[in-house]
């Protein structure tokens, strides 16, 4: 829990109640929280929205390290996150699911170096 506290820069919040952090923080103490709880699923609702580039970034390795072990299904406006993170990517619109797929797969089907 503290290595999470401090890839966060939470650990000096560690006794503090959670009505008295800002929103950011407690945003990142969602995803703690949901993490910690060793769930073989976990679902996060943009999970780095209204975050500033460092902690978006720690997000994404926080993350990255967790879905070792599990299922990490996340929605994101952020089409670079979703290059990231995703394994695999689902695009959809007005709730429609229009494409499925890696992130190579997609990229060389609409001919893009990027998502």
């Amino acid at each position: 829990m503290d290595h999470m506290l401090s890839t966060f820069n939470l650990l000096e919040k560690r006794d503090t109640f959670s009505k008295s952090l800002t929103g950011g923080m407690k945003r990142k103490l969602s995803i703690i929280i949901a993490l910690l709880g060793g769930s073989k699923v976990v679902i996060l609702d943009e999970p780095s929205s209204g975050m500033d580039p460092v902690s978006r970034r720690a997000t994404w390795d926080l993350l990255q390290q967790f879905k070792r072990d599990r299922t990490i299904l996340l929605t994101t406006h952020y089409m670079d996150e979703a290059d990231v993170l995703g394994d695999r990517i689902a695009i959809m619109v007005d709730g429609t699911l229009q494409c499925c797929g890696s992130s190579i797969f997609l990229k060389q089907i609409y001919g893009l170096s990027s998502l």
